[in-house]
């Protein structure tokens, strides 16, 4: 609802309040009080069961922690996480991920997106965290300085964002599945899109890529999970127009329907 102001005349001259002191008065001082972001740790591990159940039988869901768990807490909602039984977290950096195994300590597995970097060897070593490796040279840096250790291979499929291209995986993919890797990852570009051509273009590269290796895969974060969640069958297209009852009580869809809510 928008409010307009709307117009008065101007009082008569005789019923006008002329001030006594012309100088205005000093304006109070205004106290602003700061801003206060409650996070509910509960809400927040029931979401992560809730994406777990999502997923196949016998597929780990992961929780990705980066970006200081996005702004709500990394240490807090990294041990919420783990009480609630997540083994597998994801962070940017080596730094971040320094930072979490001083949090959690030894047994979860702290996996690093940006994979090998440059001066990274020391972390990744000592505190046992495991890269995803994004090109040939991180390949290269990895079993060169850190023979035996553990890694996984992130692949672009589409998102050009982090990971390698068809053309590089193909060049090395027999020297490094020969080396062990832990996990083939990749990600989807367009997964909050249910409609979207991207998705299945990526989900038929991601298979011509990985199919064969015996590795585990991840190609689905929250949006790749709920993606098949459509199945259930509330149309998109069905936003603002489709009556759904509870009971005998009508309830008209009202907004955009996303992942059939």
């Amino acid at each position: 609802m928008q409010i307009y102001p709307r117009a008065f005349p101007p009082a008569p001259a005789s019923r006008r309040q002329i001030p006594l002191d012309p100088t205005p008065a000093p304006a109070q001082k205004r106290i602003m009080s700061a801003p206060v972001l409650t996070i509910d740790l509960n809400a927040i591990t029931a979401n992560w069961r809730a994406l777990d159940r999502a997923s196949a039988s016998g597929v780990q869901t992961a929780a990705v922690v980066k970006a200081d768990a996005y702004g709500l807490g990394m240490a807090r909602v990294s041990r919420a996480l783990a009480g609630a039984g997540a083994r597998r977290f994801f962070v940017a950096t080596a730094e971040e991920g320094a930072a979490l195994r001083q949090t959690l300590g030894t047994g979860p597995q702290i996996c690093v997106l940006s994979g090998h970097m440059a001066g990274d060897t020391e972390m990744i070593g000592e505190l046992d965290l495991t890269p995803m490796l994004n090109s040939i040279d991180q390949v290269t840096r990895h079993l060169e300085s850190l023979p035996g250790h553990g890694f996984g291979v992130q692949l672009d499929t589409g998102m050009k964002r982090l990971g390698m291209d068809e053309a590089e995986w193909d060049a090395i993919a027999p020297f490094v599945l020969e080396a062990g890797p832990e996990m083939l990852i990749s990600h989807l570009a367009c997964g909050d899109e249910p409609d979207h051509p991207m998705n299945e273009a990526q989900l038929a590269r991601f298979h011509a890529m990985t199919d064969g290796t015996g590795l585990p895969r991840s190609l689905a974060a929250t949006a790749g999970i709920v993606l098949g969640g459509y199945a259930d069958g509330i149309l998109r297209s069905l936003s603002g127009k489709a009556l759904l009852w509870d009971g005998d009580t009508p309830c008209p869809v009202v907004g955009r329907i996303s992942m059939d809510a």
